[in-house]
């Protein structure tokens, strides 16, 4: 095990953040008194709090004060992941809280921040290729989880909008904001955009969107979906959805929007944004999902950022 992970959860545990990490972020763990932590277990312990690494398997646990295994799992990223307040994996995620933002820092210092926005009945994780090309590249990467069939776009809009407040107020001020969407996500930051106010427009430099629904999708059109998909229901092709009536907002970043050849699940004209909204185009010879693969769109999103970055 890495002695930084070590002394990072040392850190946390000594802190008092660690107990709000692991509420916020699932690792599939039924929480249970441990029956041994002696026999198998190497042992590494902060106010009260261990973390425990199996000496057969490598598989890991943190037990409270109280002798109580709240997380676990098999892989040293999947740790990393949690202590670095970020989704452990992919299925976990979808039992998170959601709402927030995880990190993935960049690897050296460029003073750019890049805000992803996952897509429709997916999570974070499913940026996470994306963040990590990203800081690869100097962004500060900044992921958006959120329930996205928890309540419509509109609700969407509003709480992502005050959590990317928030986040304003957490940066210096001279960072260089990046947005970056994929499907869904372009809508959240389209409604948030029209609430805000000039000189929040005006601190992010660039949006990139990978297959935004900006015209609405056919799959929004399943029957009685309005009955149990409110966010679905919203990316309706028809004239009174959502998607047909989001406000323009007072100024509007530079827009790259990048379309799948092969998208099945959003048609190349419908990730056009409405007149007279101003973007570039880019169309790559991939599905909806190949979207989110950086051997597909990296190069096209960090040109997109080069090129019309103000």
């Amino acid at each position: 095990m890495d002695i930084k992970l070590i002394n990072r959860f040392k850190n946390l545990a000594a802190s008092g953040e660690l107990s709000q990490l692991i509420k916020h972020n699932s690792t599939f763990n039924i929480k249970a008194p441990i029956l041994s932590g002696k026999d198998f277990w190497n042992s590494y312990e902060s106010n009260g709090w261990k973390l425990q690494i199996n000496i057969i398997f490598g598989w890991w646990r943190i037990v409270d004060a109280n002798d109580v295994r709240v997380a676990r799992g098999t892989t040293e990223g999947q740790l990393k992941a949690l202590l670095e307040n970020r989704p452990t994996s992919l299925f976990p995620n979808y039992m998170d809280e959601g709402f927030c933002f995880g990190k993935t820092p960049a690897q050296k210092v460029t003073g750019n921040i890049v805000v992803l926005i996952h897509g429709w009945a997916l999570r974070a994780s499913s940026m996470q290729d994306l963040a990590d090309g990203l800081a690869e590249r100097g962004f500060d990467a900044y992921s958006y989880d959120y329930p996205t069939s928890k309540c419509d776009l509109s609700r969407h809009c509003d709480i992502f909008l005050s959590k990317f407040r928030e986040l304003f107020k957490q940066l210096h001020g001279n960072e260089k904001i990046h947005v970056l969407t994929h499907s869904m996500g372009g809508l959240v930051i389209r409604g948030a955009l029209a609430e805000m106010t000039s000189s929040e427009c005006h601190r992010i430099r660039a949006i990139v969107m990978l297959g935004p629904p900006n015209r609405g999708s056919a799959w929004a059109n399943i029957p009685y979906i309005d009955k149990v998909n409110p966010s679905l229901k919203d990316m309706r092709p028809d004239d009174d959805s959502f998607v047909n009536n989001i406000p323009s907002p007072v100024w509007l970043p530079p827009v790259g929007i990048i379309a799948g050849q092969f998208d099945e699940k959003v048609a190349l004209d419908a990730t056009r944004l409405p007149s007279p909204l101003a973007y570039e185009l880019a169309v790559v010879n991939c599905t909806h999902a190949g979207l989110r693969r950086p051997a597909n769109v990296l190069e096209h999103i960090l040109a997109f950022y080069r090129k019309l970055s103000f």
